[in-house]
């Protein structure tokens, strides 16, 4: 239900904070508890905004009774009973579940939010909006990540996994769902119709929801630290051939900058002296 998934949504937010910035459990409660909200909800709370539509924090009391609940759950029993049981296998993995299947609905929804908002307006050179609808998806998944790690800390490390999840979901469920008379979706759908066991018989937009729900809950479970860890992204083969692709066509390959004889780290060669000999070892 809605209601379990906010709460477990929630309930990763809190922990968290709870495991990494507010481990000792020092933090003072109300900055551990906005952190907590911007961690699990940061997305929900700021990319409304980019539509000019109400923030989901606000337009819905479900989701900050549900981080009330989780943070108390977290940080409010004694001796951290409920800590302790959140750090559990058992329960990493339902919050885990609980809290991917509410990323998937988000990922669907603004999709679709985004595609009904423009599809009056495409552009001039394909029949169907694409970037906007895929974008605002995307960056639903990343604004908690901006909010607290900042701009430059989110990326520096190159594309973050929410980031290259959130291209590849909303990607594959705009053009199979949205995308009736662009020859992408009209070649994607094509593509598995040829395969009735496959799409067992499912419309187009179940079909596509239970992909990309599928893809999403087998990578967080893949992505524990159990298992392969949060590093883990299928995509990182696809980056390397790219980028060796990248460096193959890159002018410093082909054009060496001059050298310098007198760059740092290598001492200028000095002249003999009048009578001086080579030391042998």
């Amino acid at each position: 239900s809605k209601e379990l998934e906010c709460f477990w949504m929630a309930f990763q937010g809190a922990m968290k904070v709870r495991n990494g910035a507010n481990n000792d459990g020092k933090m003072a409660w109300f900055h551990a508890f906005c952190l907590s909200v911007v961690s699990g909800y940061g997305g929900g709370m700021l990319a409304p905004l980019w539509m000019g539509r109400p923030s989901a924090m606000l337009s819905n009391d479900m989701n900050f009774a549900t981080c009330i609940a989780a943070f108390v759950v977290v940080n409010c029993i004694p001796f951290d009973i409920g800590y302790k049981i959140g750090k559990t296998f058992p329960v990493v993995i339902v919050t885990t579940l609980f809290a991917q299947s509410f990323r998937v609905g988000g990922i669907t929804g603004y999709v679709n939010g985004g595609f009904a908002a423009f599809k009056d307006s495409p552009s001039a050179y394909y029949p169907t909006p694409i970037f906007g609808p895929i974008a605002w998806a995307t960056i639903l998944g990343n604004m908690g990540s901006f909010f607290v790690n900042g701009f430059h800390g989110h990326l520096k490390n190159g594309m973050p996994w929410p980031f290259q999840q959130g291209l590849f979901c909303a990607s594959f469920y705009h053009f199979f769902v949205n995308d009736q008379t662009g020859f992408i979706g009209i070649w994607l759908r094509d593509f598995f119709n040829i395969m009735p066991a496959v799409k067992m018989g499912l419309s187009d937009k179940v079909f596509a929801h239970v992909v990309v729900s599928a893809f999403m809950h087998i990578m967080c479970i893949l992505q524990l630290p159990y298992l392969l860890g949060p590093s883990f992204s299928p995509f990182n083969s696809v980056q390397s051939v790219f980028k060796s692709i990248f460096a193959l066509f890159s002018p410093t390959r082909w054009i060496s900058p001059p050298t310098d004889p007198f760059k740092k780290g290598d001492p200028p060669i000095k002249p003999k002296k009048k009578g001086e000999t080579k030391k042998e070892l």
